[in-house]
């Protein structure tokens, strides 16, 4: 990208210093630290020619989770293995057996552990798209429609 504008601005000592800090810790120039922060906000938060703007509103954390699915209110509610492939506070992406009977705007439960917590994070899901992998597996695309209040304060921290 060719720079050929030239941007000044007036900011306080604390903050140039700080920015400094993180310039020396990147090894990156001053004005190169500042002008990734501006692009990365104006990537988040608006479109620019050329850069595909974000839809969702939380950003995702990729991760590989064991979790078990099942689907609550039918006759068929045995458990169902799958991997949390990425995560954020509004929903997830879950590897799962090619055979598990899945259909766009269907809902599931899942029960999943992240990282360093005892006790499972249990959620309630609509699923939003279905991605058909190989052989083997399918990915689904889901929202969180419902949870109980400790799981979302675990998956909150753990996404923050």
């Amino acid at each position: 990208m060719k720079k050929d504008v030239t941007i000044c601005f007036r900011t306080n000592d604390e903050l140039r210093q700080s920015l400094e800090r993180i310039a020396d810790g990147e090894r990156r120039s001053l004005s190169s630290i500042i002008e990734n922060i501006l692009y990365n906000h104006v990537k988040d938060t608006m479109d620019m020619k050329g850069i595909k703007r974000e839809r969702r509103r939380h950003r995702r954390k990729e991760v590989s989770l064991p979790a078990f699915i099942y689907k609550r209110d039918t006759q068929d509610s045995s458990l169902q293995t799958g991997i949390v492939i990425d995560i954020s506070l509004s929903g997830l992406r879950i590897s799962i057996p090619q055979n598990y009977d899945a259909s766009n705007e269907g809902e599931f439960d899942t029960i999943f552990t992240i990282p360093n917590e005892k006790t499972p994070i249990k959620m309630k899901c609509t699923i939003k798209r279905i991605i058909e992998g190989g052989d083997t597996t399918k990915e689904l695309g889901a929202d969180f429609v419902d949870g109980d209040f400790p799981s979302y304060q675990k998956l909150h921290q753990y996404l923050s």
